[in-house]
């Protein structure tokens, strides 16, 4: 039996947790499958946190079953009363947000630092 892959690192940084994607590419239905249930399941067992940031400094490929998968994702934040920011999105991925109108109801920022700062 092999080891499952872990598709996220997650980081407790004070009240936020930094989920950063180990994936270069969000396309395959089964690496989504478990990006998706790895976050999930690590939201549901947040008790002090009060923002997630979704790291895709890695990420050069997102496909449209990835950004459904964001849209879960952040309404199952928003059941939690948890904030939810995306950073480090490259030009290419950041331009596919801008096209599917996704940048208006993500939280978007540059860095970790910048998402850290944010008002919530």
């Amino acid at each position: 039996m092999s080891n499952p892959v872990a598709h996220v690192m997650i980081q407790y940084i004070g009240n936020s947790a930094v989920v950063e994607c180990l994936d270069s590419k969000l396309s395959d239905e089964l690496t989504i499958q478990g990006w998706r249930d790895e976050i999930s399941s690590a939201i549901e067992k947040f008790l002090t946190q009060e923002r997630v940031i979704l790291s895709f400094r890695n990420v050069r490929f997102m496909s449209s079953s990835a950004l459904r998968a964001l849209i879960s994702l952040k309404q199952k934040a928003e059941q939690k009363k948890i904030a939810l920011f995306l950073c480090n999105i490259s030009e290419n991925n950041l331009e596919v947000f801008k096209i599917t109108k996704l940048d208006s109801i993500f939280r978007i920022t540059p860095s970790e630092r910048e998402a850290q700062r944010a008002v919530l």
